[in-house]
């Protein structure tokens, strides 16, 4: 018998770490973020006993005890973890039922996949025959949509009133699991009413054909006119694609995607054979997405709204894709022409030259934007001018950790502001080597206690990774368990990657590896630039892997010279390969 790990979480996030201890040490003051006091595990004069509130656990830097709230619990009272559990469940007014191990949170994600199913079978109907859907059946004829393409990405229509809910009875699900797939909402008077009432609906499928989400377009005066359901357990908008599944078997043999704003942006585009049309959902273009984006291509070409707000969305796309090491090149529409728009005018030949016309790399894009939104009106050649748009398109260089498009692009941004090459690449190492401030062990600030503030902890570049990933959680997809050699690390990392909190994490760790880990994690560095640090660490990784290597090939070609060896060619390129990576980068 055990109790779900559901129940663990609830219980743990219902007693404030710092509450719980504060009960036990009247002494416990607030340190800046933290908090700290005289530990009650061993006899001592200095704080050296730590509590921090953002990560959920505790850690004294003089006997090492380090724990969550069930762990310090445990301690105090001289009791077993169950018994902790169980006072902190009652403390919190939460009721705990022991349970055997089970799917539970599986179970609910599957009941919520077939309510999310059937509604999208039920708005389908509703669009192909239901009277109230003549409006909505116009609208979609108007926009050119063929019935082959209500098919394909299983277009409905959500009627007003409570229909879907009265449909769904048959199936077994109730208001509350409707709720639960945001598919309708409580009223504070505690009134339902269906999310999608009176719109045309387009079901968010993920990469796997599951039916996640909704979108609905109203055909009338409401507002707003797009709407999409909220996220829920199964969906996250910032981690779906629309019309990425219609699109995947023709994408897997292309590699070639065109991110677009709309629904109508993906339905039309795909209607016309052009593969690789997907969308985002109504946010900005995250990680997420670019991990999406490089499962499935290596080309992607964003083709967002011509006005400002679509610029700046497209520069940001472009940031995320860079950072990623995703090829991405932009090209653009005529102002207040949506793709849809345009197909239907003037068909996929036209369209398609279009692209290739108004097509920018993405430093292009960069160096127009900035001279069109960033700098003064007519003062383009003066000295102040040049400098700030090398300053601002420096910042846009910096998100690539490839040196070679690092070289290309302040070659073309040199060329393009009438400045020597040289000029620029030394304010780009000066820029870089400013950010690092605070990156390098001296200037560690901001630890947790006195006693740590005057010790330097030392950490390996996996451990320096590691603790930026730690502190820092939106760069944990941005790595993955091969960048790691430590056991220690991968093991942390491997946590990290599966959603766990610290205090989760810690749990997982053995007495050794929770000293470790709890030191490590409480080590806050503050960075001016975070995505600066993150890439220079990854550098240097690189940079070290080189020379570890070199060391490997100097012992085997130093035997080969000596004759204890045979002569291995290959060993030599790679050796002299690796002198000419590593003198370049000053080594």
């Amino acid at each position: 018998m055990a109790i779900s790990e559901d129940i663990i979480e609830k219980i743990r996030l219902s007693n404030n770490i710092e509450s719980v201890v504060g009960e036990y040490l009247p002494d416990l003051k607030r340190a800046g973020r933290n908090w700290k006091a005289c530990c009650p595990f061993h006899n001592e004069k200095t704080p050296s006993f730590v509590v921090s509130p953002e990560k959920g656990i505790f850690r004294c830097f003089g006997c090492n005890a380090a724990g969550d709230v069930f762990k310090f619990v445990m301690l105090a009272d001289n009791i077993s973890w169950i018994e902790a559990v169980r006072k902190l469940a009652q403390k919190a007014g939460i009721a705990i039922e022991e349970i055997k191990q089970n799917t539970i949170r599986a179970s609910e994600k599957s009941k919520l996949f077939d309510v999310l199913e059937n509604s999208a079978i039920f708005y389908n109907r509703r669009l192909l025959e239901d009277s109230s859907a003549g409006k909505a059946r116009e609208y979609l004829k108007s926009r050119g949509i063929t019935m082959d393409t209500v098919n394909k990405f299983n277009l409905g229509f959500a009627p007003k009133g409570r229909l879907l809910q009265s449909a769904l009875k048959k199936e077994h699900a109730a208001a509350d699991e409707l709720a639960k797939a945001g598919l309708m909402t409580k009223t504070e008077r505690g009134a339902f009413f269906e999310y999608m009432s009176e719109r045309i609906v387009f079901p968010i499928y993920d990469a796997q054909g599951r039916v996640v989400a909704f979108g609905g377009r109203s055909i009338g005066n409401q507002e707003p006119k797009y709407l999409n359901t909220p996220e829920t357990i199964v969906y996250s908008k910032s981690s779906n694609l629309y019309g990425l599944y219609q699109t995947l078997p023709e994408l897997r043999k292309v590699r070639k995607m065109i991110v677009l704003e709309g629904y109508m942006d993906v339905v039309i585009p795909q209607q016309f054979g052009v593969v690789g049309a997907v969308a985002t959902l109504g946010t900005a273009f995250t990680h997420n997405h670019a991990k999406l984006v490089a499962r499935y291509c290596d080309d992607v070409t964003l083709l967002f709204d011509a006005d400002n707000a679509g610029r700046a969305a497209t520069q940001r796309a472009l940031e995320v894709l860079t950072e990623r090491g995703i090829e991405s090149k932009v090209s653009s529409l005529p102002e207040h022409v949506d793709a849809d728009e345009y197909l239907n005018q003037h068909g996929k030949e036209k369209f398609f030259k279009l692209l290739a016309d108004s097509s920018k790399s993405a430093i292009d894009f960069m160096i127009d934007r900035v001279y069109r939104v960033a700098l003064p009106v007519g003062k383009a050649g003066s000295p102040e001018t040049k400098a700030k748009a090398a300053s601002i398109l420096l910042d846009f260089v910096s998100k690539s950790s490839n040196a070679i498009i690092q070289r290309e692009w302040i070659k073309k941004i040199s060329q393009h502001i009438n400045v020597y090459e040289e000029a620029v690449w030394k304010e780009f190492k000066k820029k870089r080597n400013l950010k690092m401030k605070g990156y390098f062990n001296d200037d560690v600030k901001n630890l947790t206690s006195e006693a740590v503030k005057n010790k330097k902890i030392a950490m390996s570049l996996e451990e320096n990774l590691l603790n930026l990933i730690l502190n820092s959680r939106d760069y944990v997809d941005r790595v993955g368990v091969d960048f790691f050699q430590d056991a220690r690390c991968q093991k942390v990392y491997g946590l990290l990657a599966l959603g766990l909190s610290d205090a989760e994490i810690l749990n997982k760790l053995s007495p050794e590896e929770i000293v470790w880990f709890s030191e490590l994690t409480l080590n806050l560095i503050e960075y001016n630039d975070v995505n600066e640090a993150f890439l220079i660490i990854l550098r240097d990784m690189e940079e070290y892997s080189r020379k570890r290597r070199r060391q490997q090939l100097e012992k085997e070609i130093l035997l080969m010279t000596e004759g204890k060896k045979e002569k291995d060619d290959a060993l030599f390129e790679e050796y002299k390969k690796l002198t000419v990576l590593l003198k370049g980068s000053g080594n």
